[in-house]
């Protein structure tokens, strides 16, 4: 009985995982369609024609077509910091970005049973296959690319528990750690002019912060940036989440091998089993003859 309902087991587990693969490999979601851009670009920096930009690659040849080589001479860290922070605001428009079914469909799947936020996209590549992407989304391909250009990068986090959550990152170039918020868009232009300080100074500096973020609640400010806590250097923000979207990524297309083999190995080995018992069965009827 044990057996007949491992074999159904196994043969349901197959069956999923023919399921997820033909999900993955026939149900293609159409590309996100920006709409209402007009009102996008109201309330945020935003240019659909920077969709075009689908992974880190692309991405920093594309900084670096508009720095206008691939090596960043000494002294220019800040001038490419500005590219990578300009195109970071342009290429998002603020919104969690998630896996769908053709989009590791079983990390789509499974992630409401353990949790939630798992299908919040955490690959830096997926992510830029969507035209919107929050805090923390915005932040990981912004490490992800200074990383790749040889800079030193850290997490930023704030927490409250009356407004939430938020995500930034500090980047090491010129001596010191330089603050990239690219979700919440501080102003650049004073960004710039006073050469991307820190958020250790940001925060001591009340007009600084306010001047900032103009177009953001006070109230909100002052809430969020009280307190914040720093990541290790160069460690990737969500480990955990990172590790389980690519292995169901692969499982997305090989889950179903699984049990396959699993009920082939156990066949195989039912069988030498029976083969073995009936060789001893022969010895023993060939001995009881002769006896």
């Amino acid at each position: 009985m044990r057996t007949k309902a491992f074999s159904v087991l196994l043969l349901l587990l197959f069956l999923f995982g023919i399921a997820i693969l033909a999900a993955e490999l026939f149900f293609k979601p159409a590309s996100p369609i920006v709409q209402g851009s007009n009102e996008i670009k109201a309330r945020e920096h935003f240019d659909p024609s920077l969709s075009r930009i689908r992974s880190i690659k692309e991405f920093t040849e594309y900084c670096d077509s508009l720095y206008g080589h691939k090596q960043i001479a000494a002294g220019d860290s800040e001038q490419y910091a500005i590219a990578i922070s300009r195109t970071l605001r342009d290429r998002f428009y603020h919104g969690y970005s998630y896996y769908s079914l053709g989009q590791n469909s079983l990390g789509r799947i499974l992630a409401p049973y353990l949790k939630p936020d798992l299908s919040a996209i955490v690959i830096p590549d997926d992510i830029l296959k969507h035209p919107m992407a929050a805090c923390s989304q915005q932040s990981i391909v912004g490490m992800e690319v200074f990383r790749k250009k040889g800079f030193d990068v850290r997490k930023v986090g704030f927490y409250s528990d009356k407004v939430g959550g938020h995500f930034c990152f500090e980047v090491f170039f010129n001596d010191k750690w330089h603050f990239f918020d690219p979700d919440l868009e501080p102003k650049l232009s004073i960004m710039t002019a006073n050469h991307f300080p820190g958020i250790a100074e940001i925060v001591k500096n009340d007009s600084l912060l306010q001047s900032l973020y103009r177009n953001q609640d006070d109230k909100l400010l002052q809430t969020l940036f009280a307190k914040y806590r720093y990541g290790n250097i160069n460690d990737f923000p969500a480990p955990r989440a990172i590790i389980y979207q690519y292995v169901t990524k692969v499982l997305s297309y090989t889950f179903w091998l699984i049990p396959l083999l699993t009920y082939i190995f156990i066949f195989i080995r039912r069988r030498a089993n029976s083969k073995e018992k009936c060789a001893e069965l022969q010895g023993s009827l060939v001995y009881a003859i002769r006896a």
